[in-house]
């Protein structure tokens, strides 16, 4: 079941360094989500990672980065997609600048999971899934839903929001793709020692981080 790292919305110290560690540490895909920043400022956080890491970064915003560093692939949030206009522009880049890249959207429903696409995405991520602080589902999400919709929906989702190791096992029984791992992280000291605790808890359900 696949592991996904979000970054924090706002630089964590140290921050690159922390990412490149849970890399070395196995990790395939880091979303790396920084609604504030510029186009440079994004250009040189990925000049901070080791160049040979670069094919395992999803990047959220400033989409053309994506091919100058030939990252994995670009994430679409909605606003990407809330105007028309807009969305036939984001058509159109996907097609022709990003044919051969991962690329990823976001839900916030269930029911959305459902929806027919326009264009192919490799995952979803949907959530808010999880209470962080005693792994129940929120509101409006069940497990007879969850696992109904794995099943049937026709695509791959990733449980995104609230997501500590003590939901691991329950996602992989409710049929996630993936789980995306953010504030379970990022509000610790040391976000890379509580990365190894999710690896170790993938190990011990003998889970691929893939």
């Amino acid at each position: 079941m696949k592991l996904i790292v979000i970054t924090p919305s706002k630089d964590f110290t140290d921050e690159p360094m922390l990412v490149t560690r849970m890399f070395e540490s196995g990790l395939t895909t880091l979303h790396l989500r920084k609604p504030n920043y510029s186009t440079a400022q994004m250009r040189d956080y990925i000049k901070e990672i080791p160049e040979h890491y670069h094919n395992r970064i999803i990047i959220h915003s400033h989409h053309s980065l994506a091919i100058k560093f030939k990252l994995k692939g670009i994430h679409l949030s909605r606003i990407h997609f809330s105007k028309k206009l807009r969305y036939l522009f984001v058509r159109f880049r996907l097609k022709i600048k990003f044919g051969h890249t991962s690329k990823s959207r976001s839900y916030t429903k269930l029911q959305q999971a459902y929806n027919k696409e326009e264009h192919a995405f490799d995952y979803y991520l949907i959530g808010t899934m999880f209470n962080n602080m005693n792994g129940d589902l929120y509101s409006g999400f069940y497990p007879e839903g969850i696992i109904a919709a794995n099943k049937t929906c026709g695509k791959k989702l990733v449980a995104r929001g609230g997501a500590t190791p003590k939901i691991i096992q329950k996602a992989r029984e409710y049929g996630f793709y993936g789980i995306a791992f953010n504030s379970y992280l990022w509000s610790s000291d040391s976000p890379y020692d509580n990365f190894l605790v999710l690896v170790k808890e993938y190990h011990r359900l003998g889970m691929s981080l893939e």
